[in-house]
């Protein structure tokens, strides 16, 4: 089981509605996936290796930069995932929840459905955008997108 995760309300929920299903079923595995959108230079994936909890995806991006300057964007999106995914880990800790947890830059729809074929997920949980009809006109639903990328089936939580 794979969460799509944004720390959007919508992704909230999704984190809650996985959890629940994890107190259901614990033999399954669940992985919080931080997709960051706002692509810095060619570095798709990265961790905190310091935290454990956030291994790299090899498979699906190129190394990160060997030193990245402390006022760069790619400090800064690094920066905001270690947040992240602290927070993610709070969020399990408090639920007593094991998961792995992973940060990854890309589009989102994409990302998380390499990840998905990847890992062999049966289901991705997102969260809804909560997106007016005009705006969702001119940019899409994230989830719907999602929806038609994913080699498995997803759950859009409100």
């Amino acid at each position: 089981m794979i969460v799509g995760y944004d720390g959007s309300e919508g992704s909230r929920a999704a984190l809650i509605h996985a959890v629940d299903l994890m107190h259901n079923r614990p033999n399954t595995t669940l992985t919080v996936a931080y997709v960051n959108d706002d692509v810095v230079g060619e570095d798709f994936a990265y961790s905190n290796v310091s935290l454990g909890s956030a291994p790299l995806i090899n498979d699906l991006t190129t190394a990160p930069p060997v030193s990245v300057e402390a006022d760069s964007p790619q400090f800064l999106a690094r920066e905001y995932a270690q947040q992240m995914t602290e927070s993610i880990q709070t969020q399990l800790d408090r639920h007593h929840i094991d998961a792995q947890i992973i940060a990854i830059d890309g589009q989102p729809a994409r990302a998380l459905a390499e990840l998905a074929e990847k890992e062999k997920a049966d289901v991705i949980i997102v969260g809804n955008s909560g997106k007016s009809g005009f705006q969702k006109f001119f940019v899409g639903s994230v989830s719907e997108k999602i929806v038609k990328e994913s080699p498995c089936t997803v759950i859009v939580v409100k």
